[in-house]
């Protein structure tokens, strides 16, 4: 865009055409603005100017609705451009933008008369320091009364924050409401504002984190990219991005603007792509290393191979020959390790029964376990996939001796094979997975388990095993050779708690793409209900998952993220049914429903856990506990909910 020159940004229904004249220099700052504009909807026409003799032969009495100029210029300034402007037009609105402006310098330009500054970082307020600025001169020149005025202001304030995709809220010094717009409401997931909490503060997961910021806006006039948490008045966790702004009179003393974009599922997703990110730089790493590790192996395995054929009648340097080559077959088995950690080994790959798989290994498995564990095999009917069965068998092996590495003392071990049907609703929190039909291999031990930091590290190459590390890239290749075939594997454990892998694999006879998960039905209008659902799950994504899907089903949820606060939830209301995950921290599953049955007579419980239902101690809680194998699709958790919900209301025959 030529300096000097106009644009026409796209025409809107809401905002009427405005004439602005933007003094910039920078032309990427500049793009920037207009971008932010047209993004608003604001439509109409754009001079652009870039020094003080441009913008001086623009400047015409009534030829702008607004000026926004830039705070600093090579030889020329923002307030100069201002002052210039007001011995023109002093009515028309002016704005500064600018990179870093100090509070002196800030009060020192609304003293003098400019309507507002924006920093260019948060660009996002300069549409509605535009309008607001331009609703203000309009006022001034109709000369209405001031109440009058006050009034018409606030109409169109109310306007734009009505409209506004983020949330908007005033609140007084103490956190009382004031008003909040239809985005903060759709946030808090509330109908109406009359069903907000008395107090901003209620909403805090963490009260003191309210406590801080008001204090920062107090010192400073307003707080820029803060984060906290929110709990939702039906027990949702949400991460959310906030900025404030203290509030002048006749707002009461002390009383603010938030402005709240809801970042839950951006953190997950960012969350997500780190992990994601990581194993992809240590998998390049790893296969560069062995790559170029595999040349120094081949050479010492052909020196030991011509060192042992040499004729030599010395036993002792026979034997130590002997020695180097055994050393080198285990390093090159280890960069063949490596290799498959990044998914560098060419495959076979060919249509594969998954049960088959599992049970020709059970028998080789009984002589490697030792007697003192004791192996079980579930299988059900399965579709099959494309992989090299020799791969899937060491995957499986892996996971089988990791396991039997876990148990020291013995335990039981079991093999499961099942189908997962994976919807849009489930990958969702799981960026890395696409939705449609998928073979499910488990592996299950009563060992040692694990505890958070070492689940967050497991499948890194040379982390180590269970104690002993002996079998440090034994799980890096699991995770390899499943990613290498389109697959994903998840791991539940906890210290004393043993350990539960499941590797899922796309099946063959139904497309695993978009399209599957289009032309699949969704939760049929038989799963849907009013009823209230009482949600206790420690884990943020699934938790959110299984409280999206319900609520989209048409159920009251009460969300919690512990058995304690699960428990502080129904003081105020009673559910119909709850769903509680088994180990949770302060109150766990089990422990919790002890309590709920004591309270609500004939409350059916459903379980959920990664573990199976035969070791997580949750029989005999009450008449009504049903169990749910995670990770569990929101399809299964419907029809679980509403079978459960259905057989409740069946009355029990005298």
């Amino acid at each position: 865009m030529n300096p000097g020159g106009q644009a026409t940004f796209a025409p809107t229904e809401s905002i009427p055409p405005l004439r602005l004249l933007i003094a910039e220099d920078n032309a990427g700052d500049r793009d920037l603005v207009v971008l932010e504009l047209a993004r608003a909807g604001i439509r109409g026409t754009q001079t652009h100017v870039e020094n003080k003799q441009q913008f001086e032969a623009a400047m015409v009495p009534g030829a702008f609705d607004a000026i926004i100029s830039d705070y600093r210029f090579p030889s020329w300034t923002g307030m100069d451009a201002f002052a210039f402007a007001q011995s023109v037009d002093a009515e028309v609105p002016f704005l500064l933008v600018t990179g870093n402006l100090g509070d002196e310098a800030a009060v020192d330009c609304i003293k003098r008369g400019v309507s507002d500054y924006i920093l260019k970082d948060h660009l996002f307020r300069l549409p509605v320091a535009l309008e607001r600025a331009i609703a203000d001169c309009a006022l001034r020149q109709k000369h209405l009364h001031a109440q009058e005025a006050l009034r018409v202001s606030e109409i169109r304030n109310r306007e734009l924050v009505q409209h506004s995709i983020y949330g908007i809220l005033r609140a007084e010094a103490n956190g009382k409401f004031m008003d909040a717009n239809p985005a903060l409401l759709r946030i808090l997931n509330l109908s109406t504002a009359g069903t907000l909490p008395s107090s901003v503060q209620d909403v805090y997961r963490f009260p003191e984190q309210f406590a801080q910021l008001m204090s920062s806006c107090r010192a400073f006039g307003q707080v820029h990219g803060a984060e906290a948490e929110w709990r939702r008045p039906d027990g949702g966790i949400i991460a959310v991005r906030l900025q404030l702004r203290s509030l002048s009179p006749p707002d009461p003393e002390g009383s603010v603007e938030l402005i709240v974009e809801d970042v839950t599922e951006l953190r997950a997703m960012e969350r997500q792509l780190r992990q994601s990110q990581k194993f992809e730089a240590i998998g390049q790493l790893a296969g560069g290393v062995a790559h170029d590790f595999n040349n120094v192996i081949g050479a010492i395995l052909g020196w030991a191979e011509l060192g042992l054929e040499a004729p030599n009648d010395d036993p002792q340097v026979t034997e130590r020959f002997s020695r180097i080559r055994e050393q080198a077959d285990r390093a090159a088995s280890l960069t063949r390790e490596l290799l498959a950690f990044a998914r560098r080994q060419v495959l076979q790959p060919r249509n594969v029964d998954l049960n088959t798989i599992a049970s020709g290994i059970t028998g080789f498995l009984d002589k490697v376990l030792g007697k003192n564990i004791e192996l079980k095999l579930i299988t059900t009917a399965l579709a099959p996939i494309k992989a090299d069965p020799t791969q899937i068998e060491h995957v499986l092996m892996n996971l089988c001796l990791h396991a039997r590495d876990s148990m020291p003392n013995g335990g039981f071990l079991r093999i499961e094979t099942e189908t997962a049907e994976l919807d849009d609703s489930f990958c969702r929190f799981y960026p890395y997975v696409t939705p449609g039909a998928y073979a499910v291999l488990s592996v299950a031990d009563t060992g040692i388990g694990m505890d958070s930091e070492t689940r967050e590290h497991i499948f890194e190459p040379f982390f180590g095993g269970p104690e002993s590390g002996s079998r440090g890239m034994a799980l890096a290749t699991v995770y390899g050779i499943v990613k290498q075939h389109g697959g994903f594997i998840h791991v539940y454990s906890e210290p004393g708690q043993g350990c539960l892998f499941r590797a899922y694999f796309p099946v063959v006879d139904r497309p695993t793409g978009s399209g599957a998960a289009q032309n699949a039905p969704s939760a049929p209008a038989i799963l849907r209900g009013t009823e209230t659902i009482l949600l206790a799950e420690d884990h943020e994504s699934i938790r959110e998952m299984a409280r999206h899907t319900l609520l989209g089903l048409g159920y009251r949820v009460l969300a919690a993220c512990d058995g304690e606060e699960a428990l502080q939830l129904c003081r105020d209301e009673v559910p119909d049914l709850a769903v509680l995950d088994v180990m949770m921290p302060k109150l766990g599953g089990p422990a919790t429903a002890a309590k709920l049955v004591r309270l609500i007579d004939h409350l059916p419980v459903v379980f959920t856990s990664g573990y199976s239902q035969e070791n997580n101690g949750v029989a005999g809680v009450g008449a009504g506990e049903h169990y749910l194998q995670k990770p569990y699709s929101p399809t299964a958790l419907a029809r679980l909910v509403r079978t459960v919900l259905d057989h409740a209301r069946v009355p029990t025959p005298a």
